[in-house]
């Protein structure tokens, strides 16, 4: 497979796979419609550049428990947004537009989240800097696909979720909004007990 395949497949995967910025996409297009789900989709375009640049040149270095530390204040994040989605959710209506705070949310949840951290440093990261190595070209094209695919396969759920959210009405609204936002705490609750432990 050449690299702009194998980035596309990547990222993929990654933009289906169940984590805490799908589920606060999904949210953010239940909350305030396909703009602002689509804007958290786009949140790996800023917050990957603090991933890849910290783990590319300081990760290898760090000791294990430092990811430890970072994925228990990353559940914590993700714990504090599923709380405040549910809270929300109590007198949420349809129609409010929040494309800049469901941006920065997820920012803050995909830097914070260990999630993007261990793939690059496991495997990403590795993958881009031997890719490199071989041809530069080759290095772009992998990462191009990956992230073509990795907010686009977002952007489409969050149009799915928001094309649907009409037909809920404001009962059926918050309701879906509850568990939008329990799936984010228990989505929390997961990580910090994956990383409460991590390299000790």
């Amino acid at each position: 497979m050449d690299s702009l395949g194998l980035g596309l497949t990547l990222g993929l995967a990654a933009s289906i796979s169940p984590g805490p910025l799908l589920v606060l996409v999904v949210t953010s297009a239940l909350r305030s419609g396909w703009r602002a789900g689509a804007a958290a989709a786009c949140a790996p375009l800023l917050s990957d550049a603090v991933v890849v640049a910290t783990t590319l040149l300081l990760l290898d270095r760090l000791p294990p428990s430092a990811l430890g530390v970072l994925g228990v204040v990353g559940a914590v994040f993700v714990v504090w947004s599923g709380v405040q989605t549910v809270r929300e959710a109590r007198s949420a209506t349809l129609g409010a537009s929040g494309e800049p705070l469901a941006f920065r949310r997820a920012v803050l949840v995909n830097v914070l989240s260990p999630h993007p951290w261990v793939a690059w440093a496991t495997a990403l990261g590795p993958l881009t800097v031997t890719t490199w190595r071989a041809s530069s070209g080759a290095a772009v094209a992998l990462l191009v696909g990956f992230y073509l695919t990795l907010v686009g396969g977002k952007v489409v759920i969050a149009l799915l979720v928001a094309r649907g959210r009409r037909r809920l009405g404001d009962t059926g609204y918050r309701r879906a909004l509850t568990c939008a936002g329990v799936l984010l705490v228990l989505a929390g609750v997961a990580l910090g007990v994956e990383f409460a432990g991590y390299g000790r």
